[in-house]
């Protein structure tokens, strides 16, 4: 067993313990590397001024990089893996051409967005040189949904993104000789690591077994995946990360798995994996990842941990809830499967969950079932839903044979309707039984007012949302 990480930083060995290894990225950058670059701003994950690109060991080879938000994201993670920062970007002295596209075309006032910019852009440079595809302005929007700026307008910088020079572009993988940085990390033996710091402590197991051991030996240690909730509590200074079990070495966890009855999603698989691999069988999931959040934090989050928030307005668990979702729950007595609309209790953030258990997969059973997912938020992308909207349907002759209905931000949970569903099951698609169910659902619910909206606008909402799913559907079953 390891006391130490070991990763590449612009080319540049690293090898990390102790305290060091607790830091957040952009702090370890900033402070210990003097690499002040990367800009903290939010400490959120929100604004993107922390943006930095990453590249990991996956079954023996660097994968495809990603964006992250370094401000979220914990030192400890970055075992075996390649991290570039706006820094790393240049080339023989060279601005990259992204870089030199920003400043001929202004797209830098005050400057303390422009790295994050820069390094969101720099893997739109590198994913368009791999896919084939030329830049436009969608493209620059998409992959800077993440990245905010309050000067500029965002004019000049789409113009930049679109103006980049693909030609002078060298690959990621070229900047700083990857096949060098691959030999020698191949070198680090792929084994569980642990490391103390003053009254700190962080297990990253390689396997299943041992990660259950240790959860077992302490059911109050803190659990780590994608940490895009994890860091931001703790940057807010609300939650001690004193003892933490990291789930990112379990190669078997970041695997999706197809069977012919289902769909299983492993506790590390990012949502945005997730949006790539589901769009042949519940493309409407896909779509509604696209989202979810910015690509800094779907490259990090995983649907498991979305689930195990348990926030009564997370944007996967209505999903979940209609597709009847198998929960994987994995001890060292064995494997307890149990669906997701028992394993979430009624009540704020319960779940059937055992002190020694650890979610360890998400099954989706395949279906030929439709389904219709609705966000409704003051922002298109990157925000947090105020009511969320998950209804699995089938129509025969225009008859509901099937029909399941989650909203999300009307209770203390993300709540099903069994009531609502067995009304609708066996009656045609008609406006009249939806304005019924419009009104009927008022009594079903019980929204709070905060920030996001009032109660009675949460009312409103879940009301014109099903009003929404009726005027769609009927749109759809005429055509």
């Amino acid at each position: 067993m390891r006391s130490s990480i070991v990763f590449y930083l612009n080319g540049k060995r690293q090898e990390v313990s102790g305290d060091l290894a607790f830091l957040t990225v952009s702090d370890y950058l900033r402070y210990e590397r003097g690499l002040t670059g990367t800009k903290v701003v939010c400490a959120e994950g929100d604004c993107g001024a922390c943006t930095v690109l990453v590249s990991r060991m996956i079954q023996g080879r660097l994968g495809p990089y990603h964006s992250i938000n370094s401000c979220i994201a914990y030192v400890y993670s970055l075992d075996r893996a390649h991290l570039i920062t706006v820094e790393g970007l240049k080339k023989d002295g060279q601005l990259h051409p992204v870089q030199a596209a920003m400043v001929e075309k202004q797209g830098s006032q005050c400057g303390y967005c422009t790295p994050g910019f820069v390094c969101s852009m720099a893997l739109l440079a590198e994913d368009a040189l791999s896919k084939g595809f030329t830049p436009d302005e969608k493209k620059v929007r998409n992959y800077t949904t993440g990245n905010l700026c309050r000067c500029t307008g965002y004019a000049p910088i789409l113009e930049a993104g679109v103006s980049m020079d693909l030609g002078r572009v060298t690959k990621l993988s070229e900047l700083h000789r990857d096949e060098v940085v691959l030999s020698e990390l191949s070198l680090v033996p792929h084994e569980s690591i642990r490391i103390k710091g003053v009254g700190k402590e962080v297990f990253l197991p390689v396997t299943l077994s041992e990660a259950l051991a240790e959860r077992a030996s302490d059911p109050a240690i803190r659990l780590s995946a994608g940490t895009t909730d994890l860091g931001v509590v703790s940057n807010k200074g609300r939650l001690q990360l004193n003892r933490v079990l990291s789930l990112q070495q379990i190669e078997e966890l970041h695997r999706v798995e197809r069977t012919p009855h289902f769909v299983r999603i492993g506790a590390r698989v990012s949502l945005h994996q997730l949006e790539r691999e589901l769009t042949q069988e519940f493309p409407e999931f896909s779509s509604l990842l696209r989202i979810f959040a910015s690509p800094q934090i779907k490259n990090s989050a995983t649907l498991v941990g979305n689930l195990m928030n348990a926030s009564p307005i997370a944007d996967t668990i209505p999903f979940l809830r209609v597709a009847d979702a198998v929960v994987i729950l994995s001890s060292p007595a064995g494997e307890r499967r149990v669906g997701v609309n028992e394993f979430i209790l009624p009540g704020y953030k319960k779940m059937d969950l055992n002190a020694n258990e650890l979610v360890t997969a998400i099954e989706l059973p395949l279906t030929s079932d439709e389904f219709k997912l609705y966000k409704a938020s003051n922002r298109k992308d990157l925000d947090i839903s105020a009511v969320t909207f998950a209804a699995r349907y089938r129509l025969e002759d225009g008859v509901f044979r099937e029909f399941s209905l989650a909203l999300g931000g009307v209770g203390p949970s993300v709540l099903r309707f069994g009531k609502i569903e067995k009304e609708v099951i066996g009656k045609p698609l008609t406006r009249a039984l939806f304005q019924g169910l419009s009104q009927s659902i008022r009594n079903e619910i019980t929204p709070i007012s905060d920030v996001r909206g009032s109660a009675e606008y949460r009312h409103r909402l879940a009301a014109n949302l099903l009003l929404r799913f009726h005027d769609e559907l009927s749109g759809e079953v005429s055509v």
